[in-house]
């Protein structure tokens, strides 16, 4: 993959984090490259659509979800100039996991709705709603220029990323959506994969100019059954043949979009 020293970046740079894809450990490395009072210390939609616009424009780190919206926030050079990379992962194994953290945390869009169905992933499945939030997020992340600096003048309450795109999901041909999404990924600068994270976090250090030995840092991978109290450990071992096919059905785009990031990776992996 392409190597830029911290210097040679031009500001500002942006880590598209799309949700469960070990994002937050990636970001640990990356945020060695640039100092926090240089960050924007916003992580999701609703907290930075909270900052003033002023404050918004002179960071020069990003790092969230906040999906093709954060170019919206900013004067017309930053957002043209705007390095981005990212991160994903196998798109079922993500979307379980998402699953997880919706049982797990209240602050999700969809905790309450899960939680009434304990976290049964056929149960989820069967609510067409609940269906659509879940389909095909990298896609939607990486393909929806939402119009946040329009949302920001509405004023609040703001919602999250995972809305966001949802709604905005329903009026999008499919192909041509996920034709923005690869367009997206080719142009970042860097990408990653969470089935080779190790690998991954290696180029991440080496394109950023920083420090890194040993082991990838794992973050925020801890997972609890609030009902229990135990370790919720769903995985893709866990669910039937057709429930696993009924996840790819709805992730149909991801599956599209995350062939063509693993084919990204392995030429600028040989380049």
């Amino acid at each position: 993959m392409p190597s830029a020293a911290p210097s040679a970046l031009k500001a500002p740079v942006y880590f598209l984090h799309i949700n469960k894809t070990a994002g937050t450990s990636f970001a640990t490395v990356a945020q060695r490259a640039f100092p926090v009072e240089r960050t924007c210390p916003a992580g999701l939609v609703p907290e930075l659509l909270s900052l003033p616009a002023p404050r918004i424009k002179s960071y020069d780190y990003f790092r969230g979800h906040f999906g093709l919206g954060l170019p919206s926030l900013l004067p017309r050079g930053q957002a043209e100039a705007l390095t981005i990379f990212t991160l994903l992962r196998d798109p079922v194994d993500r979307v379980i996991s998402q699953i997880n953290a919706h049982f797990r945390n209240p602050g999700t869009a969809l905790h309450k709705a899960v939680v009434e169905r304990r976290g049964d992933v056929n149960a989820c499945l069967a609510e067409p709603e609940i269906a659509h939030m879940l389909a095909d997020y990298q896609t939607r992340s990486l393909g929806l220029p939402l119009d946040l600096a329009a949302l920001k003048i509405q004023g609040p309450p703001f919602r999250g990323l995972q809305e966001l795109t949802a709604e905005a999901a329903r009026d999008v041909d499919p192909e041509a959506l996920l034709a923005r999404a690869k367009q997206t990924l080719d142009r970042c600068a860097m990408i990653g994969l969470a089935e080779r994270f190790d690998e991954s976090v290696r180029w991440l250090a080496r394109w950023l100019g920083v420090p890194h030995d040993g082991p990838a840092p794992r973050r925020n991978v801890s997972a609890f059954n609030p009902d229990t109290g135990k370790p919720n450990a769903l995985s893709r071992a866990d669910l039937s043949a057709a429930t696993i096919h009924r996840l790819e059905e709805i992730n149909r785009l991801d599956i599209a979009l995350y062939e063509h990031a693993t084919r990204l990776f392995e030429a600028r992996r040989a380049a």
